[in-house]
């Protein structure tokens, strides 16, 4: 979509007590025959380089940080319509994507399962996955 190639790091389970090195994440949840999020998680530093292939231009910072958080909602909206469209036999759906931003920000993850993260790394920047439901 924006060029990069990405490589796939080892899965792991968060240990939600400890702090985390992401600025930005976009959240979406899957509610239907199973209920969960999935998240995007992010630094600025890669947001801005997506913005800027993109070709988005914005007028000023306030619609600049407007446009960064329909990026990061589309991001988390196409990963979780592309997961559960190829999860077969469950009648499922997705909610608006919720974009939290800040340094160490905290999500009040789902207790109803372990949260399962992916790492990315790319040439402009590191990135993850993270996934959370329960049938």
């Amino acid at each position: 979509m924006f060029g990069l190639e990405s490589e796939v790091g080892a899965p792991y389970v968060l240990d939600n007590l400890l702090g985390h090195r992401w600025e930005i994440s976009g959240l979406i949840a899957i509610t239907g025959d199973t209920r969960g999020i999935v998240a995007i998680r992010l630094h600025s530093i890669l947001v801005n380089k997506l913005l800027e292939k993109s070709g988005v231009t914005s007028a000023n910072e306030e619609e600049r940080l407007e446009t960064i958080n329909s990026l990061i909602g589309e991001l988390v909206n196409i990963i979780s319509g592309n997961a559960i469209g190829n999860i077969e036999g469950y009648n499922l759906d997705i909610s608006v994507p919720v974009i939290v931003q800040g340094e160490n920000h905290r999500i009040a993850w789902p207790k109803i399962a372990p949260v399962v993260c992916v790492p990315f790394r790319t040439k402009a920047g590191d990135f993850e996955i993270a996934v959370c439901f329960k049938e």
